[in-house]
């Protein structure tokens, strides 16, 4: 019994390593062109807690998603 509790973390650190490692291998997302983004004024509210948010810069031609706050998605403001 103990040999396969012992077996069983062994393979859990084995798959940790390597999905660790290639989590690092892969890089940081790549750099957004400063010429593909836009001033927008698009103001959202959070549902929860009331808080207010203006987004103020988006990529051309993107739809904005929505932020999140308190856990729940934060819907467009009037």
């Amino acid at each position: 019994m103990t040999v396969l509790i012992a077996t069983l973390i062994g393979l859990a650190i084995v798959a940790g390593t390597i999905w660790s490692i290639r989590f690092i291998s892969a890089g940081p997302p790549p750099e957004i062109d400063p010429e593909t983004v836009e001033e927008v004024d698009v103001p959202y509210l959070c549902t929860v807690c009331g808080m207010t948010l203006t987004v103020t810069e988006a990529q051309v031609g993107a739809e904005i998603e929505a932020p999140r706050h308190c856990r729940e998605d934060m819907v467009r403001a009037v």
